[in-house]
């Protein structure tokens, strides 16, 4: 008899072996006595040991009454529903086929999509349909897979990225290459980083992505991850906008009509009045005149403080701006002694993008604060550079009383000014239309040996110097590979 049975369990397995479908041999009380590979991979089995771990307790009752009554079973098709690793359900067709002489069951599973698949589509989908922008990058630097929002996200087809090195997606971002070298060392050091990058999809329109990267150890991969945060960044500028500025700019704005009215008429008044007014009674109508004037200008500049943004952007030049400004202060700069020094630029251009008359407007209010500083014999002194992000850095240096820290620190709080006639508003001024240009302002001061303020904008072209280039191509290189 035991001879019988190993003949059959020999062909019942060779059959099994054999087979696409996952199956296996059974006892009647369902317990596993042979198992082929398809089986195995299906189910992942270590511990299981009988049928009934793996199928529902419905299942389990229609098994057992399959098993107590055998008659008929040698070819016989069942819906069964099988317990999956995930705690997923799936219905499965099996064919039995029952052998007397062994006592034996031999079952096929017919199942029409493999769980791993089922995840693995999902996967897929999840991946392709994503409001997020993601590539698949693997250890060695080269991008083999990206979903669908490379359109939406950078105007630029598939071809741009697939199978090129991951520097082609740094290239998009040339402003904030050290920036990203760092977030690069970041990835490789703890295998995770983040970071808000700015990205100028046109002309006029500009973004920023907050980046993700993840590697995967299993699978040696980067899984690089962008979403918009434009909205977001433009709604916290406008809150922070309306800080220290705003309380200013909207207390401003809410009463310049009852502060312009009654002004208008004291003008009015004082006027009439000094028809009629002592050559004694005009002087302090004059004064008053004056004072009234003052009004007017700290008012019209908390309004200039107060309003946001206008989007008159052109492409000019910033050195021949410039060169119109230092144009404008010559004479008064003649009259007090004090000699301009404009240094010439090796740079090809220095053209920007921006509205040409605010800038105008910040270099009237760095240079009048340089001469104003300066006595008779000072030199006030302008340059214009690249530094190593490809930025035009404007220096405007004098050689008058300088500053100190304190001094420094407060320079751009609005109404703080060490002039006896300022209004402390032009160097707000200066830092909010600088930062909405996308650039910076920095102060280098001595006390004693003069003050530097120097300004930095991004370029309507890139630039980058070759020795940068050549550092950042390297580190790209050491990083990637």
């Amino acid at each position: 008899m035991k001879c019988k049975k190993d003949k059959v369990m020999k062909y019942v397995s060779f059959l099994l072996n054999d087979a696409s479908r996952p199956g296996a041999v059974f006892d009647l009380e369902g317990t596993f006595l042979h198992v082929n590979n398809s089986f195995r991979d299906e189910f992942c089995l270590k511990e299981i040991r009988n049928i009934k771990e793996i199928i529902t307790e419905q299942s389990a009752v229609l098994w057992d009454e399959i098993m107590s009554c055998t008659d008929g079973l040698e070819n016989k098709t069942f819906d069964i529903d099988i317990l999956l690793i995930q705690g997923q359900i799936q219905s499965v067709k099996v064919d039995f086929m029952y052998f007397e002489d062994a006592k034996q069951v031999i079952a096929l599973f017919d199942i029409p999509q493999s769980y791993k698949d089922i995840a693995k589509k999902t996967y897929l989908h999840a991946f392709q349909n994503s409001d997020s922008f993601m590539i698949v990058v693997n250890r060695k630097g080269i991008i083999y897979d990206v979903n669908e929002q490379h359109t939406e996200f950078f105007n630029l087809p598939k071809d741009y990225f697939l199978g090129k090195s991951a520097e082609v997606i740094m290239q998009l971002f040339p402003e904030e290459t050290e920036s990203i070298i760092n977030y690069i060392k970041d990835v490789d050091i703890y295998g995770y980083a983040e970071l808000t990058i700015k990205y100028g999809r046109s002309f006029d329109d500009e973004r920023y992505y907050h980046i993700t990267t993840f590697y995967d150890s299993e699978t040696k991969t980067y899984l690089i991850r962008m979403n918009d945060r434009t909205e977001k960044i433009v709604l916290e500028k406008r809150l922070a906008h309306s800080g220290s500025l705003s309380t200013v700019g909207e207390l401003a704005a809410s009463i310049a009509h009852e502060i312009r009215n009654p002004m208008t008429t004291l003008k009015g008044f004082v006027q009439l009045l000094k028809i009629s007014a002592s050559d004694e009674t005009i002087k302090y109508l004059s004064v008053i005149d004056d004072e009234i004037a003052r009004m007017e200008s700290i008012l019209s500049e908390m309004l200039v403080l107060s309003k946001p943004a206008l989007n008159k952007k052109t492409t000019f030049s910033l050195e021949v701006l410039v060169a119109d400004m230092i144009q404008v202060l010559h004479p008064k700069a003649l009259m007090d002694g004090i000699t301009i020094v404009q240094k010439e630029t090796d740079l090809v251009d220095t053209l920007i993008i921006g509205d040409a008359e605010k800038i105008k407007q910040v270099l009237l209010n760095l240079f009048k604060n340089a001469l104003e500083a300066m006595s008779t014999g000072g030199i006030l002194t302008t340059s214009i550079s690249l530094d190593s992000n490809g930025q035009y850095i404007l220096d405007i240096s004098d050689t008058g009383i300088g500053m100190n820290m304190q001094q420094i620190n407060q320079v751009f709080h609005p109404f703080y000014t060490s002039k006896p006639n300022g209004t402390g508003l032009g160097l707000p001024f200066v830092l909010k239309t600088v930062e909405e240009h996308g650039g910076t302002i920095t102060i280098e001061s001595e006390v004693g040996k003069g003050t530097s303020f120097i300004v930095t904008f991004p370029p309507a072209i890139a630039h980058v110097s070759e020795t940068a280039s050549e550092k950042v191509s390297e580190e790209k290189r050491l990083l990637l590979y």
